[in-house]
């Protein structure tokens, strides 16, 4: 098991022939699943289209390396069915809000752990609200919905202090694809209507570069902040751009 963070950034590895043909620049999920879909690749030799290892060809996740059997195990996207429209609703676990069955915003996702053999979501670890130095934890059993929009949790007496902290007792596993469950419960609770959408991770960092079209348009200039506008009008042009936006956004200094 690994966290999202010690995967991001790995090299990826061809046994085939030992070289390095590419690194691991994010991790897309498939919410309806709980898994990791694949992974977008990063390499400066291939620079025209997009590329992406589906997690069904990795061999393994190392502290070291990704290893896949061939340079073929990596795909452009547009070949993977799916993933391109997985990409552009950029769903990532970090940032969601946690909230319980009965309605309550218990806090906000901070990282989540991979069970690399299988690419299933098994565990997070979230900010407790109102409390940002307190970090609790719960596991993919006590997950009730992966939402658009939150985590709902089954029951609030598994959530523990530490990863290696045993719950009370095993709560089932539901997993559902979508946050209409949860938004209807939080309507029907005694607690605040349900939050808002989270914004996406990329809202709030600037621009190193210049993001220019493939026509030649520059849509935004070097240092410009990515809002949620900006992030909607690049998802619109095409997964791309959208890949462009990812490599050119870094947190303001």
């Amino acid at each position: 098991m690994k966290k999202s963070i010690e995967i991001q950034g790995l090299p990826i590895f061809s046994l085939i022939d030992g070289a390095q043909i590419g690194t691991v620049r994010q991790l897309i999920l498939q919410p309806e699943t709980g898994k990791v879909f694949l992974f977008l690749v990063e390499n400066d030799s291939i620079a025209v289209s997009i590329y992406a290892l589906p997690y069904s060809n990795v061999i393994g996740v190392g502290d070291f390396a990704v290893t896949v059997e061939s340079p073929a195990s990596i795909q452009e996207l547009a070949q993977i069915e799916g993933a391109r429209e997985l990409v552009l609703r950029g769903y990532g676990v970090i940032g969601t809000r946690v909230l319980s069955r009965k309605g309550q915003l218990l806090g906000t996702v901070d990282e989540y752990y991979v069970e690399v053999e299988t690419g299933d979501i098994t565990a997070c670890s979230f900010v407790e609200q109102g409390n940002p130095s307190a970090v609790k934890y719960f596991r993919r059993a006590n997950i009730m919905t992966f939402g658009r929009d939150v985590i709902v949790i089954r029951d609030e007496a598994e959530i523990t202090s530490t990863l290696e902290e045993q719950a009370t007792a095993p709560a089932a596993l539901t997993l559902v694809a979508d946050a209409d469950v949860a938004a209807e419960t939080a309507a029907t609770a005694e607690s605040p209507a349900p939050p808002a959408a989270v914004p996406s991770y990329l809202a709030g960092k600037v621009l190193s570069g210049d993001l220019v079209t493939d026509t030649g348009e520059l849509l935004a200039a070097q240092g410009t902040e990515i809002t949620d506008e900006l992030i909607e009008t690049v998802k619109a042009a095409g997964p791309t751009l959208f890949m462009k936006l990812n490599r050119l956004a870094v947190d303001r200094s």
